[in-house]
C-alpha cells in the first residue's frame, strides 16, 4: 500500500548515517583491527573484535568491561588483560565512527548502532512501526522500537521464539522484553503448508521445549520418512554448516545432479576456500583476493591466527582445504558447472536450515550434520535451545515429504517412550523455562 514504507533497520539508519560511511564501509577483519590497535598478539586482536561486536550489538552508549566476552574472564592472562582489551575496543571504535579514517573500515552494524545512539525519533514520519522476525533481532534494534513506543508510536512485534536462531550474532528475543510486559498478544498456531504428520514431529520438538500449545498443520498430507524416494525429480537438503552443504554438493554432482544453492554458490565461500588452497600449496599467483597476501604472508601464519584467535569460520576453512587438498580447485569447477541460478532447472536444492527460515519445498531431506546429543545432561541450556529451534525450522520446511535425520528419530522415540509410559515426562537435567511461541 502506498501508506506503508518497508525497511530493514539497516535501511532506515544507512539513509540517516550511513551514507556518510560509504567510501569505508566493509568487513572488519582481524587485519584491520591488529593494524587499528598496533597489535600481533592475535588473541588480543580477536578479543577486541568480540568486544567490539558485543558492544555494536547491545543498548549500551559506551563501550564497557560488560562487553568483554565472559567465556574469556575464566583465564587468568586475560582477565588481566580485560581493561586494556577494552580500552583497545574504544580506540578502535574511535576510529571506525571517523569518516576521515580510511584504513579502519566500519561494517553495516557500525552505521546502525550510530543511528541509535543518535535516538531517532520515526513518529515523525510515522504512525506504527511494525517490527517482524522479533525472536531474532538484536538488543540494539530492539532498543530503537522501544524508543518509538517510548515516542508515543505504536508498536506491533511478531515472531516466533521456537525460531530464534541467531543468539550467536547476539540475537535476542524481543518478544520476552519488559516493556512488551502489557503488550495485547495473540498467537498463531495454525499452519497451511504441511499437514498434521508434519506438525506432529515438530509438536514432538516443541514438548521438550517445554511449549504445550499444539501447532496444526492445515496443509497437504506431509509424509515423514527416514529417507526420500530415490525418483524424485526435485529434492531439497538441508545440512546444519556450510561445510555439511559442500560435501552433500560434491556427492551429488558426482551424480551429474543440477545444483540449485540457497543465496547462490559464491554466498559459501568457493572462492576463498581456493586462494586459501593456493595458499596452502605455495601457489601465490594462483590467489584472486590479493588481501589474503596481504594479511596473511603463508598458510603456516595463517593457520597459526586461527588457532590464536579461535576464529571459527577460520578454522572451518582449513578443515576443508585440508579434506580436499588434492584436488580442491577441480572439484569446485565441477560444482560451478553443474550449478543452476534457476531453482526450476534443478534436481538439487542445498542450503543450510539457517538460510532455509523462511523458505519451503515439497520434499525436504535433512542431512546428518545436525550432530548434537538432545538428551545429553551435560547439555549447555543456551545451545540446546539453539539446536532444537534449527531442528524445528528444518522439519517445518517440507509440504509432502520430510525425510528426518538419526537426530529427530531419537527425539521422536523419546517423545513415544514418555507419552506411553516406558519413561517419565521430566524435564531435561540442564532446562531452564523455555520461550513461548507467538
Amino acid at each position: 500500500p502506498l501508506n506503508v514504507t518497508c525497511k530493514t533497520a539497516h535501511g532506515l539508519a544507512y539513509g540517516a548515517i550511513g551514507k556518510q560511511y560509504k567510501h569505508k564501509l566493509g568487513n572488519l577483519r582481524l587485519t584491520d583491527i591488529a593494524r587499528a590497535i598496533n597489535s600481533q598478539n592475535w588473541e588480543m586482536v580477536r578479543s577486541v573484535q568480540e568486544t567490539l561486536g558485543n558492544y555494536l550489538a547491545s543498548a549500551d552508549e559506551k563501550i564497557g568491561l560488560f562487553h568483554f566476552p565472559a567465556e574469556r574472564l575464566q583465564n587468568e592472562r586475560m582477565r588481566r588483560a580485560a581493561d586494556s582489551i577494552v580500552e583497545a575496543t574504544r580506540r578502535l571504535w574511535a576510529q571506525m565512527c571517523d569518516p576521515n579514517n580510511h584504513a579502519t573500515p566500519i561494517p553495516h552494524d557500525g552505521y546502525l548502532k550510530l543511528w541509535a545512539l543518535s535516538k531517532p525519533d520515526l513518529s515523525t514520519r510515522f504512525d506504527i512501526v511494525l517490527g517482524d522476525e522479533a525472536q531474532d533481532i538484536n538488543p540494539v534494534i530492539a532498543g530503537i522500537l522501544a524508543q518509538q513506543a517510548a515516542y508515543g508510536m505504536g508498536v506491533v512485534v511478531c515472531g516466533d521464539g521456537h525460531q530464534m536462531l541467531y543468539r550467536f550474532r547476539g540475537a535476542v528475543d524481543a518478544l520476552d522484553a519488559p516493556w512488551l510486559a502489557d503488550a495485547e498478544v495473540h498467537y498463531l498456531t495454525q499452519s497451511f503448508r504441511f499437514g498434521p504428520a508434519a506438525a506432529h514431529v515438530a509438536n514432538m520438538l516443541l514438548h521438550f521445549k517445554g511449549e504445550r500449545r499444539q501447532l496444526a498443520g492445515l496443509g497437504q498430507q506431509t509424509r515423514i520418512a527416514k529417507a526420500l524416494p530415490a525418483d524424485l525429480e526435485h529434492r531439497a537438503i538441508l545440512c546444519r554448516t556450510v561445510v555439511g552443504v559442500i560435501e552433500e554438493a560434491l556427492a551429488w554432482v558426482e551424480t551429474g545432479a543440477k545444483i540449485f544453492w540457497v543465496g547462490g554458490i559464491e554466498g559459501y565461500n568457493l572462492q576463498d576456500l581456493e586462494d586459501l588452497h593456493a595458499l596452502s600449496k605455495g601457489k601465490p599467483d594462483r590467489i584472486k583476493g590479493k588481501k589474503l597476501l596481504q594479511d596473511y604472508p603463508d598458510y603456516d601464519h595463517y593457520k597459526d591466527v586461527a588457532f590464536e584467535s579461535q576464529d571459527s569460520e577460520m578454522t572451518r576453512s582449513i578443515k576443508i582445504v585440508e579434506q580436499y587438498s588434492q584436488n580442491l580447485p577441480e572439484l569446485f569447477a565441477k560444482l560451478r558447472r553443474n550449478a543452476v541460478a534457476d531453482e526450476l532447472e534443478a534436481s538439487v536444492t542445498l542450503s543450510t536450515a539457517h538460510r532455509a527460515k523462511g523458505l519451503e519445498w515439497d520434499a525436504v531431506q535433512l542431512a546428518e550434520d545436525f550432530s548434537f546429543e538432545p538428551f545429553d545432561p551435560d547439555n549447555d541450556p543456551e545451545a540446546w535451545v539453539d539446536e532444537m529451534n534449527l531442528l524445528y525450522v528444518a522439519c517445518t520446511r517440507a509440504m509432502q515429504v520430510l525425510a528426518v535425520n538419526s537426530t529427530v528419530l531419537e527425539i521422536m522415540q523419546e517423545f513415544v517412550d514418555r507419552r506411553d509410559g516406558r519413561k517419565p515426562d521430566a524435564p531435561l537435567a540442564f532446562q531452564k523455562k523455555a520461550p513461548a511461541a507467538a
